[in-house]
């Protein structure tokens, strides 16, 4: 049977078993590079005539090999509506079987399969936009992790508010992209989001594919004029003669906050998102 038919006829018994279905492996990537869930593969496969992706569990990704082609058996169809698809169980078996001839153009299709793309869209287009979406922002808000109950597991869940160009959008972040580290003023790229609808509005999700990316720490000569304490433990921030802020740790600041009972401080900072992580005296050269 056709990958194409079978994906799309699925007959409505309970008594069906799919057969068994010969595919060749074109593409893969490990999902999971956290201690949180499991290490499953998830690979593209083709019939040498379409394209489908399958998620292979743990237990399963030793069986098979990226360019290896299989006979598959013992698999189910999932879905309410068609295209369904290839549900890997304890029953699924994998054998090695006769290589199958694939012409060029499914290995493009099963790369886009499985690295779609994500085009830059600003925060505040992002919730008119179909499809995958990459964004960029500044984190405002986030909340801590919580554990959520997807199907029979738990799975780490955070909210952080994103803005940009003074939009703000609520971002979820679930699994692994929850548990990344960054603080409230960090700048953030997120790729492969996803628009929902929530009982809050309109929201974005992130995906298996997502991948959150900081800004990188940039050196810059500043005058400052001003301090002031947060409500944050430990964090000031410091008034710019632009007008602009920044934050820093109390530490950090201690040997300068003499000299700006005197003057304004021209210093040498290190800055990532909005905070300074490294300070000295402005060096004349």
């Amino acid at each position: 049977m056709a990958l194409t038919k079978l994906l799309n006829n699925r007959p409505d018994t309970p008594y069906f078993r799919p057969p068994p279905l010969h595919f060749r492996i074109l593409n893969s990537y490990e999902t999971a590079k956290a201690l949180i869930t499991k290490r499953n593969k998830v690979i593209a496969i083709t019939d040498g005539e379409s394209v489908t992706k399958v998620t292979i569990f743990e237990e399963f990704a030793s069986k098979v090999q990226q360019g290896g082609s299989f006979i598959m058996r013992g698999y189910e169809l999932r879905g309410t509506v068609p295209p369904f698809s290839i549900n890997v169980t304890g029953q699924t078996q994998f054998f090695r079987a006769p290589t199958l001839n694939v012409k060029e153009d499914l290995y493009k299709q099963a790369d886009e399969l499985l690295h779609p793309p994500a085009p830059l869209t600003p925060l505040k287009m992002s919730s008119a936009r179909c499809g995958l979406i990459t964004a960029q922002g500044e984190v405002v808000e986030f909340s801590a992790v919580k554990q959520v109950k997807v199907g029979k597991h738990y799975v780490p869940l955070k909210h952080i508010q994103l803005k940009e160009d003074g939009f703000t959008m609520t971002v979820c972040l679930w699994r692994e992209a929850a548990i990344c580290n960054f603080n409230v003023g960090d700048h953030i790229t997120l790729s492969h989001l996803k628009r929902s609808q929530s009982s809050y509005g309109i929201q974005l999700q992130s995906t298996a594919l997502t991948k959150i990316e900081a800004k990188v720490e940039e050196t810059a000569d500043i005058l400052i004029i001003g301090v002031a304490i947060t409500d944050v433990q430990n964090q000031l921030e410091v008034l710019l003669e632009d007008g602009k802020s920044l934050y820093i740790q109390s530490e950090l600041w201690s040997p300068f906050d003499k000299e700006l009972e005197e003057a304004a401080i021209k210093v040498t900072v290190k800055i990532k998102g909005k905070e300074i992580v490294h300070i000295q005296k402005y060096q004349c050269e």
